[in-house]
């Protein structure tokens, strides 16, 4: 009996002096976790970030010189800008008058939280042009069309792309991404098919059509017909039916604004090298008027020209712009 207290005697010591340690630990992690939370510890041992002194990355979308032309409507693509901390804030100042000659300047002040700022300028020169030249690719997309986007996108180039149903999808949609004027050539180019009755053209318009406003969500109403209006190898296929002129008419009917060209690159019709496209097409130009140029991007030396083409309306005053349906259409005379 005497060995059986004494047992009992020993657990409760031991339930005690366990029970005692655990309120020590606790009362010590309670006081370690006030000591490591106040303001005398964190100053004493936490390492604080570093200053940011660092302005934002800012690139000036489009161009930091840039020319518009007289009359026209000035579209400030703005700045892209980047900083590796803080959101950023972008104030503009400067403004464009289109409708008077000269030169402007817009400033892009872009500052992070921290209060750093980057400030960039672009330049723009409103000009009494020489001339406007529409630079239009038939047939794509295909094999060289990117190419010829980056192109077009290192000289801040709007041009135009009558499309067809072949090629890549993607390349459609980066046309229209980055702004140039998505129009509609023909799905098939099949002349034999498109040329043999109206019906069976409009179907082939309708297929193309829909292949662009699937992939961008736009209807395009702008169209090259195959061979131009004044072609006659429809006259192969219609039937003694006189197609082209009745197309001509029924297209502006059902809201399309059809348009040809009145500078052609040669490169479907002989011409095959970069050299070659580039000496047709400027000794074509019309200066004082619209040019409407010719080429197709899916032939690599008329590509490979785009950019001396550009370069040189540029040195001679010429603007580069895109079409819409307010634009010259360079009709030819309708001979089907």
């Amino acid at each position: 009996m005497a060995r059986r207290n004494n047992l009992l005697f020993t657990l409760r010591i031991i339930f005690l002096v366990v029970v005692g340690i655990l309120l020590l630990a606790d009362i010590y992690l309670f006081c370690f976790n006030s000591y490591i939370n106040s303001d005398t510890y964190l100053s004493a041992h936490l390492i604080p970030l570093p200053v940011d002194d660092v302005p934002p990355t800012v690139t000036i979308n489009g161009g930091d010189d840039i020319n518009v032309a007289l009359g026209t409507t000035f579209e400030d693509d703005g700045v892209t800008a980047y900083d590796d901390r803080t959101d950023v804030t972008v104030d503009i100042n400067g403004e464009v008058d289109t409708n008077t000659v000269g030169e402007y300047s817009i400033e892009y002040i872009v500052t992070d939280e921290h209060g750093n700022s980057t400030t960039v300028t672009r330049k723009v020169n409103v000009l009494e042009p020489t001339g406007v030249i529409y630079l239009t690719f038939d047939d794509g997309p295909g094999a060289y069309t990117s190419a010829l986007l980056d192109v077009l996108a290192k000289h801040n180039v709007k041009a135009t792309f009558f499309v067809t149903c072949a090629g890549s999808d993607d390349m459609v949609v980066r046309e229209y991404d980055e702004g140039h004027s998505v129009a509609l050539h023909t799905c098939s180019h099949n002349y034999s098919s498109i040329y043999s009755s109206p019906d069976a053209y409009f179907e082939d318009l309708a297929a193309v059509q829909n292949r662009v406003k699937n992939l961008t969500g736009y209807t395009s109403k702008l169209i090259r017909f195959p061979g131009g209006s004044s072609n006659t190898i429809s006259t192969r296929y219609d039937g003694g039916s006189r197609i082209m002129s009745y197309l001509a008419r029924e297209v502006e009917n059902r809201g399309f604004t059809y348009f040809d060209w009145n500078v052609t690159s040669g490169d479907a019709a002989g011409v095959t090298t970069p050299e070659g496209v580039y000496e047709r097409v400027v000794n074509a130009l019309k200066p004082g008027g619209s040019s409407v140029v010719l080429q197709h991007d899916i032939k690599g030396y008329s590509v490979d020209a785009v950019e001396n083409i550009i370069l040189f309306g540029k040195e001679h005053g010429y603007i580069f712009a895109k079409l819409d349906a307010s634009s010259f259409t360079a009709h030819h005379g309708v001979n089907n």
